[in-house]
């Protein structure tokens, strides 16, 4: 690691932050569950980032959503290096997947931040954050086009900054090219239904679909637990 990127890690550690700055990689849980069950399967990642995540080296932190709807759950957790997420995917996902075995599958993969929008926005997650979180998730028909991909969704984010109630919003994409996932902070639903009413940003939008299905949902999520490394 250059000395650059020890200050940054230094600066940004026990913390969950969200900047493409920050020299982390990111595991994102997406997974859908019955309205019924969402509360049990929070409750049991609540369990394992205590019990397991937080044990694994290299665990910097972690942050459960909960969609308004019922529909989704989504663990967002942060580790120093890829080398320490293989390990815990290794070690530990064979456990993990045995205790959540009564809930869908969950679509798992590791991410970079590619994009953050203002440029200089940084948002450290906890449970007291004020607004809502909308995650865009983006499957990419074929993983060679994710480039493609990517340079339509900077027009895009360039033409939804500046709209009223959106704080800050950061792009993921996935290693192995197969998503990309919006992380973005609204300061209300009514603010975010009112531009997905007239979004800024059609024409790239299209673009993002053809090469990508789009898992869109009007519900936006809470973040109901954060959790640090000691």
């Amino acid at each position: 690691m250059n000395v650059l990127n020890q200050t940054l890690a230094s600066t940004f550690e026990l913390m969950l932050t969200v900047n493409k700055n920050n020299p982390v990689v990111a595991e994102i849980d997406i997974f859908p569950v019955e309205a019924e069950q969402q509360q049990s399967l929070v409750d049991k990642l609540i369990e394992d980032i205590k019990t397991v995540f937080k044990q694994q080296p290299g665990f910097v932190a972690a942050a459960v959503h909960r969609s308004r709807d019922g529909q989704r759950v989504v663990n967002y957790v942060q580790w120093k290096s890829q080398k320490d997420y293989e390990s815990y995917v290794n070690d530990e996902v064979p456990l993990i997947s045995s205790r959540l075995c009564a809930f869908p599958a969950p679509n798992s993969r590791l991410y970079e931040i590619f994009i953050s929008e203002p440029s200089d926005s940084e948002m450290t997650i906890s449970k007291n954050t004020d607004g809502l979180i909308n995650f865009g998730i983006f499957k990419l028909r074929n993983p060679q086009d994710q480039p493609s991909f990517l340079e339509a969704t900077k027009k895009a984010v360039q033409l939804v900054t500046g709209q009223p109630g959106l704080v800050t919003t950061h792009f993921h994409r996935s290693f192995d090219g197969a998503m990309a996932v919006n992380y973005g902070l609204w300061s209300s639903h009514e603010d975010y239904v009112a531009m997905n009413a007239n979004p800024p940003f059609a024409e790239p939008l299209l673009e993002m679909r053809r090469l990508a299905d789009n898992e869109f949902q009007m519900s936006l999520h809470e973040i109901v637990f954060t959790e640090p490394a000691d």
